[in-house]
């Protein structure tokens, strides 16, 4: 956990690194609205060549399916130790990829309804961590003194802390499909989905911080389901395992979100209308990556493997094919 790094401040990483998010979102924007009918996958061969283009395309096929497995990893690694610790981890992964599959195999648009109806899923947890406020004694001292952590300690939290907030790439493909709203309507809905997340994620870890003390932070792996754990209710005896239970959904529409990615860049880097094929590809290998690793070590080699890689897809190859659309004056209408 970033709190590591940045300790009484990492509610200020979060903050960071959602300004960080924004300015990536505005990038891709920019781009996007140069090719409103196109996305990255078609319009990357347009900018640097077939061969440049598909080698681009390939790299974000990598990254979805690398992203799609560390989703994989860590939620089965949680739902075996909170739910089913005596059920094999591959089946877990296999089950949350087959309801992925399904799920991705829909339109853009039926996807995106679901994903609506799911994210009102979040307002539970809002009322529990309230709830917990008010019934537990919150130790705000903790949250001070403010700043104290250092400026370069922050960003360092920001660097591990935007990683759960990964999504907002999608929007490099999905622009075309949403074209038809305007595109200061995409961008508005793009800027007001990055301020929800980075407020509710900011929700969250002041609510950690006054929860739990440094010392308990540091050792505690899910802080959130912790907490959760330690609410009762008359009328619900385990309260965190109604809270996986709707965790596990949110779960699936990340993994549906790169599942979708994979699979639309095969599809069109390889001119093969077959999707079917291409989605259920995409989900064997995921799963086979996500059962690889063991240890919780292995695992964050391979998240330290996927940051390194989002940074070539979040800003360098974005900000790349930008300048080059600039400087050779390459649009859609060009």
């Amino acid at each position: 956990m970033f709190f590591s790094m940045s300790k009484q401040d990492s509610w200020m990483s979060v903050l960071v690194s959602g300004i960080v998010i924004q300015i990536l979102i505005l990038m891709i924007w920019s781009l996007g609205r140069r090719f409103p009918s196109k996305s990255l996958f078609h319009y990357s061969t347009q900018l640097v060549g077939k061969v440049a283009g598909n080698s681009i395309n390939i790299v974000y096929i990598i990254y979805a399916v690398m992203v799609a497995s560390l989703v994989l990893m860590y939620s089965s690694a949680i739902i075996k130790m909170w739910v089913l610790p005596l059920t094999p981890r591959w089946i877990v992964i296999v089950l949350l990829t087959l309801t992925a599959i399904y799920i991705g195999k829909g339109t853009v648009s039926e996807i995106s309804n679901f994903f609506v109806m799911v994210s009102t899923l979040i307002i539970l947890l809002i009322i529990i961590s309230f709830i917990v406020m008010l019934t537990y004694p919150a130790e705000w001292r903790f949250l001070f003194p403010i700043g104290h952590s250092g400026f370069g300690n922050i960003l360092k939290g920001a660097k591990e802390a935007y990683f759960s907030m990964l999504g907002f790439e999608l929007l490099l493909i999905l622009y075309p499909y949403f074209q038809h709203i305007g595109e200061k309507k995409i961008l508005f809905s793009a800027s007001i989905a990055n301020l929800c997340v980075t407020l509710l994620y900011t929700f969250l870890t002041v609510v950690t911080v006054v929860i739990f003390s440094p010392e308990e932070l540091l050792s505690i792996p899910q802080p959130v389901l912790y907490y959760v754990k330690s609410l009762y209710l008359q009328i619900v005896e385990r309260i965190d395992l109604l809270f996986i239970s709707l965790w596990v959904i949110n779960v699936i529409t990340s993994l549906t979100s790169y599942i979708f990615l994979a699979t639309e860049g095969c599809s069109i880097t390889f001119s093969k209308k077959r999707r079917t094929v291409f989605i259920f590809l995409i989900g064997i290998i995921a799963s086979g990556v996500s059962i690889i690793p063991n240890k919780e070590s292995e695992i964050d080699l391979v998240n330290k493997a996927v940051i390194i890689m989002s940074y070539v897809t979040l800003l360098t190859i974005p900000l790349f094919l930008f300048v080059i659309s600039l400087l050779f004056r390459k649009s859609e209408r060009a």
